[in-house]
């Protein structure tokens, strides 16, 4: 099964791939939560916690106790990602396990799916920061497409979406159908993504 912009739109199957999808991006975000840690803050026991998923930190507190601008500002990406990946399964129904393990639902997923560095542990703490905002960027232009998406209802969203999403004039939800309960959420979740890559566009320039 191969996905294609021409597929009808079907918003069961577009919500239960955003699911997985959403829980792919917040994991990434851990990735660089850990490896912010451990490169910085917390250097000396890098050579202990290589692996951000062999040595998995189950542990909200240790993470929000480190004092790091960058792991905080990831931090609240991650809390926002998971609370909305949260609400999905709440207005939906759907199980997050069997979708994870459902083929067809883990290629819906790959519809609007943003930059991935696989690599982290190898790139240096300066690399991973900007890195990372890159990765921010590709979340907030994935939510939104999503959002077109349900807008028009088709997976093929017209240019003008594109366009106004770029726009300077910060109207970039002007032509999302807010009336929408579910482009609604996601314009919540986007909004609150873009505080947090203003905020880590600010760290990035000290």
């Amino acid at each position: 099964m191969k996905i294609s912009r021409d597929d009808p739109f079907n918003l069961n199957l577009c919500i239960r791939g955003l699911g997985v999808l959403t829980t792919y991006m917040h994991s990434d975000i851990y990735e660089y939560i850990y490896y912010f840690t451990f490169k910085k803050v917390m250097k000396s026991y890098a050579k202990d916690f290589k692996d951000a998923w062999e040595q998995y930190l189950d542990e909200d507190k240790f993470f929000e106790k480190i004092e790091d601008p960058f792991v905080q500002n990831a931090l609240k990406t991650q809390f926002k990602l998971m609370e909305f990946k949260l609400e999905l399964i709440r207005r939906f129904g759907f199980t997050e396990t069997e979708d994870l393990e459902d083929a067809d639902i883990i290629i819906q997923a790959q519809r609007f799916k943003p930059y991935v560095l696989i690599y982290k542990k190898a790139k240096s703490y300066k690399k991973l920061k900007l890195y990372y905002e890159r990765t921010l960027e590709g979340i907030i232009a994935c939510l939104y497409s999503y959002a077109a998406a349900i807008t028009v209802q088709r997976y093929k969203i017209p240019l003008v979406f594109k366009r106004q999403f770029n726009s300077p004039d910060q109207s970039w939800s002007r032509l999302l159908n807010t009336d929408d309960n579910n482009v609604e959420l996601l314009k919540q979740v986007i909004s609150g993504l873009k505080e947090d890559l203003d905020q880590l566009r600010m760290l990035l320039k000290k």
